[in-house]
């Protein structure tokens, strides 16, 4: 859909002739720009990678926010609908509190947390854009966030899932 005023163009595959390679190191030098050369803020504090496990020279927050575990069993492979809109997770992160009347066909983006839970580190940020299908995910820690992963919804029933938690969620940010 691609309607709202804030959301940068996306990075096609096909723009590359189908060369993978050249394709991720268009990916990573946005991502390099974007988290490691300098950093977004949320809420006044600054958002960090998860670093480690390095994997092919490239940040764990790298692969999260370009790679899809299909088969649930570890190994992540590239998903194309993450890889596109690399340039929208730190537009997210930074323009989520945007005014949506100056958008067409926008109804904002839906921030709440969701409390800590024992596998997590801290509290988590979710950020939907729902007319986008696209999410964010930030962790809270004391002094800054995290960047855990950033996603398309390509199952409608996905979809709804997370906006009735969304409705059902009682710390709403916005």
């Amino acid at each position: 859909m691609q309607n709202n005023c804030w959301l940068p163009c996306l990075e096609q595959f096909n723009d590359y002739a189908g060369d993978w390679g050249k394709y991720e190191a268009v990916l990573y030098e946005i991502f390099k720009r974007d988290f490691i050369d300098t950093k977004p803020n949320f809420e006044d504090k600054q958002v960090n990678i998860r670093r480690q496990p390095m994997v092919n020279d490239k940040e764990e927050a790298f692969i999260h926010i370009t790679h899809q575990d299909y088969n649930k069993d570890g190994e992540r492979l590239p998903d194309m609908r993450r890889c596109e809109r690399i340039r929208w997770v730190r537009s997210f992160i930074e323009k989520y509190n945007c005014d949506s009347s100056q958008c067409s066909n926008c109804d904002g983006v839906k921030v709440w947390e969701e409390d800590k839970q024992p596998k997590w580190g801290g509290n988590r940020i979710h950020l939907l854009l729902e007319e986008e299908r696209f999410m964010v995910v930030i962790e809270r820690k004391n002094t800054y966030f995290q960047l855990v992963t950033a996603f398309y919804f390509e199952q409608d029933h996905s979809l709804r899932k997370k906006i009735r938690h969304y409705k059902n969620c009682a710390t709403k940010i916005r």
